[in-house]
């Protein structure tokens, strides 16, 4: 690992703004010092997640990881400390400094193969988009597509980022080969055909105009390449009109949605999300004003998606899709994605054989502003089309549509919410409100799965009520991190050999302790520096960003001293133990025997005399707690 120049940590964790860290991945809000989200770890409805900009340290109830700049960056994007450093200071304009003797000093570090992927897709946009505005056959043929049968301005391309790849498929390996990208990047990129063609990459995308694809963040993660009238064919086989990006380590059809990183810079609780089903449809939206429109990568909508829109906190989801049959059965297979993820959606039908872009074309942004206004709730959408358009159905199509119904209802973990369906449900099928809610729980009850019964919860229950088992270890670190008069006297009178170094406590506490009886004191920001792995660092964090609102002045001391005690307690017991064992021999020589209760006897008398922790007077003057 590379060792950083003194302090250099510490000083990107100062320069670095929690919140502008963050708030590109979690939707924020302010919620008296801090900002408040949905968790970025995990699925919830209730935001659990809190950031503290000016403690430089954020908190996930409902996922129990917390820390601070760093830790976050090597959570949400899988990276190790070194690489999460980096991207910190690449992300924030920060030059790297390392230790003079460090064998990193004056060059780079082995980026994450992530890192590289990405710089490898902004090469490539960039490249594509020079191809596109070159003037040459194979361009103006994309360009003529764009701006003739697409009817699309050159600034629109330009604001997109959109491209063209050439015909020549050895091309963009060439340039890549030529910016120092190695194989190992070129083959994982999902840029190229999986098997090289002459000892060259082939790229995938030939004579197709480029749609490049952003994550969450902004970043270009991959590619939508365009069937255009000069894409090579091989054979008789027609090309397909479409081809995407394959999955690679950044792209991930199901965690990605076209345009989120523009739209959610214009979403708000009082603004829906507008989903269409294209990029060409979400671009035109977006050029007509409909700035927080997106679109999944395909025709599939997951929870993972529909958690990205939720995570943004917005008013709403309207559901854009094509008015034929597909498209209609496709919206009426999202309800149950909407409503178990707590998004209150609404569907609007297009005219049949028309979809967003033709409208906007034809009919501008108040013809598309007039379907959108005619869109249904979720419970609505669902009634019409199971019972196409029948306004008197009979008991038995009213059973099975209000059923159907309470399968999505049932997968709402808000109460209030739950209540609003019923009631809408009522209100399309003419049924009492008593009436539907007695059927409903009849519905939940005999719907229960087998897992939640019985003796399994009380299992369950009996596991999530027992305490976090810790280490005399942890919580002497624990006192150490938050009472800065535990340091300095504990390395008098500590023997390292008191410690387990099998637990990430033990090791972090003795190179602290050797630091200290080197150096002198330490503060809190260096400690980290001594630190080795991220195990090592996820438990310093963790004890760092404990809550300390429990202790008082002097809980601090009582606590480290019930720690030191174990410790030595334990350490007394083992060697006793050991002594024992070896007076067991049958082998043993008298002088070797009368050494071993020598020094049985010692021990005894050391364990009546454990060490105790003491705060000189010097000591109390000083604050008592870090945080």
């Amino acid at each position: 690992m590379p060792m950083f120049a003194e302090n250099f940590v510490e000083d990107i964790k100062d320069r670095v703004d929690l919140y502008d860290l963050i708030s590109p991945y979690v939707q924020l809000k302010k919620s008296g010092a801090k900002w408040v989200g949905l968790s970025p770890f995990n699925q919830e409805k209730t935001p659990s997640f809190y950031v503290d900009s000016n403690k430089g340290f954020f908190h996930c109830f409902s996922s129990g990881e917390k820390g601070d700049a760093i830790s976050f960056v090597q959570k949400v994007e899988n990276l190790t400390f070194p690489e999460a450093v980096e991207f910190l200071a690449n992300r924030f304009g920060i030059p790297i400094q390392y230790a003079e003797n460090s064998r990193n000093a004056g060059k780079p570090f082995q980026k994450s193969i992530k890192s590289d992927l990405y710089k490898v897709h902004e090469l490539a946009m960039s490249w594509f988009a020079e191809r596109f505005f070159e003037n040459n056959q194979e361009s103006n043929a994309a360009k003529d597509y764009w701006q003739k049968k697409r009817q699309f301005s050159l600034e629109v391309a330009k604001e997109f980022g959109v491209g063209y790849s050439p015909v020549d498929r050895f091309a963009l390996g060439r340039y890549l080969a030529n910016q120092k990208i190695s194989d190992l990047i070129l083959s994982k990129s999902g840029l190229f055909n999986e098997k090289k063609q002459s000892g060259k990459f082939a790229c995938r995308f030939c004579g197709r105009l480029m749609i490049p694809i952003h994550e969450k963040i902004g970043r270009i993660c991959g590619f939508t390449a365009r069937e255009l009238s000069v894409t090579p064919t091989w054979g008789d086989k027609k090309p397909p009109k479409y081809i995407n990006s394959p999955e690679t380590p950044i792209f991930l059809k199901g965690d990605l949605l076209f345009n989120l990183h523009q739209a959610n810079k214009e979403i708000n609780e009082n603004k829906e999300f507008l989903l269409v089903e294209g990029q060409l449809d979400a671009i035109r939206c977006s050029t007509e004003g409909f700035k927080t429109v997106v679109a999944p990568q395909g025709t599939a909508f997951k929870d993972s998606q529909a958690m990205l829109l939720r995570k943004s906190n917005p008013k709403g989801v309207v559901c854009l899709l094509d008015g034929d049959d597909a498209g209609q059965k496709a919206a009426f297979g999202y309800i149950p994605t909407f409503l178990s993820n707590g998004l209150d959606a609404r569907f609007a039908t297009l005219p049949q054989g028309k979809d967003p872009d033709q409208i906007l074309v034809e009919n501008g942004a108040e013809g598309l502003q007039s379907i959108i206004d005619q869109g249904v709730s979720s419970i609505s959408y669902a009634v019409q089309y199971k019972l196409k358009g029948n306004p008197n159905p009979q008991p038995s199509e009213i059973r099975a549509v209000s059923e159907l119904v309470f399968g999505y209802i049932a997968k709402t973990d808000s109460l209030v919410m739950r209540d609003s369906y019923l009631t809408e449900l009522c209100r399309h099928l003419k049924v009492a409100f008593q009436t539907m809610s007695e059927e409903f729980t009849k519905f939940t009850r005999n719907k229960k799965p087998r897992y939640k019964s019985g003796a399994l919860t009380k299992e369950i229950s009996n596991k999530k009520s027992s305490p976090r088992l810790t280490t005399a270890e942890d919580d002497l670190l624990f006192c150490l991190l938050h009472d800065n008069r535990v340091a300095s006297p504990l390395a008098q009178i500590f023997d390292p050999i008191w410690l387990n170094l099998n637990v990430p406590a033990g090791r972090i506490l003795a190179k602290i302790m050797a630091e200290i009886k080197a150096d002198g004191p330490v503060e809190t920001n260096r400690m980290e520096q001594f630190l080795e792995d991220d195990t090592e660092r996820n438990v310093f964090q963790h004890n760092l960003f404990q809550e300390v609102s429990s202790f008082d002045e002097n809980s601090f001391l009582q606590h480290a001293n019930e720690c030191l005690l174990a410790l030595f307690i334990r350490f007394i017991k083992q060697q006793e133990k050991k002594i024992l064992q070896d007076l067991g021999k049958p082998t043993q020589e008298q002088d070797s025997t009368n050494h071993l209760h020598a020094k049985l006897l010692q021990l005894r008398k050391h364990r009546k005399n454990p060490p105790q922790l003491t705060f000189s007077d010097q000591n109390n003057r000083h604050s008592h707690a870090k945080n």
